[in-house]
């Protein structure tokens, strides 16, 4: 029988959780200013400077097409390592640290062949509650993990030509 350890954190009211093991850490966000960037998809709000290194904040009530709101005290970022880097993702809260057994998941259920979403990897129940489970590695489309694998400047791009 399988277990898994998620974090859990609220979205506009829903819940959702991610494999422990992929969670490099917890940031208060008031701590940190977004530095924003032009050019980026609009679901990446930009970058903080995190212990010298430069990490993305990804927003995902942009992503999953929820309202925006103003920082909230209890707002979080969720630093994830995805593919060798690590990348934020702006939460309203972190709420929870669940185990799961196997028999306590289900798989997404299906909409169609129109509508996938391959970032839920599944459902937890605990009680009445339902845990969206989300696969950090889908979280991001191809688009955008290709946009942040492109190193931001090259310092031969800055040499000026003689």
């Amino acid at each position: 029988m399988a277990n898994i350890q998620l974090v859990i954190f609220e979205i506009d009211g829903s819940e959702y959780g991610i494999d422990a093991l992929t969670v490099n850490g917890i940031l208060r966000a008031q701590k940190y200013k977004i530095q924003k960037i032009p050019g980026l998809p609009r679901e990446i709000e930009g970058m903080i400077n995190l212990r010298g290194q430069v990490n993305y904040i990804f927003n995902l009530r942009k992503k999953f097409g929820l309202s925006e709101i103003s920082d909230a005290e209890e707002t979080k970022f969720i630093m994830l390592n995805i593919n060798g880097q690590v990348v934020g993702c702006i939460a309203d809260e972190v709420t929870d640290i669940v185990h799961f057994n196997e028999e306590d998941l289900q798989p997404a259920p299906t909409l169609g062949s129109n509508l996938t979403l391959t970032y839920i990897k599944g459902i937890g129940k605990v009680d009445e509650r339902m845990i969206i489970i989300l696969d950090p590695i889908q979280l991001l489309s191809t688009k955008e993990r290709l946009d942040l694998e492109t190193p931001l400047v090259k310092l031969s791009d800055l040499a000026i030509p003689s």
